[in-house]
């Protein structure tokens, strides 16, 4: 539950790369887990697909959203300090 909590929280990008996310997506999620196979296990094997595919999903855009912060952060900085130079209204 702990490494659950961990992966949920959006201040962190898991210790996992945006290669590995996608490889793991490709070469596990659509062959190893197949229509074939979740259609053989029933319900159970459609909601533990799709879970998967969340997570990985919810992954990629918790590391999209934090690259994006850390960006629009360094605008702002980059902003501050040209502010910072211009001439103060008297």
């Amino acid at each position: 539950m702990e490494k659950f909590t961990v992966f949920c929280q959006m201040d962190t990008i898991p210790e996992i790369t945006l290669g590995q996310m996608k490889t793991a997506k490709n070469d596990f999620m659509e062959r190893v887990i197949s229509r074939e196979t979740t259609d053989a296990l029933g319900n159970a094997g459609r909601l533990l697909a799709s879970w998967l595919d969340g997570a990985l999903e919810y992954t990629v855009l918790k590391h999209e959203v934090i690259v994006l912060r850390m960006r629009s952060n360094k605008v702002h900085d980059r902003i501050r300090e040209l502010a910072a130079l211009w001439p103060r209204k008297k």
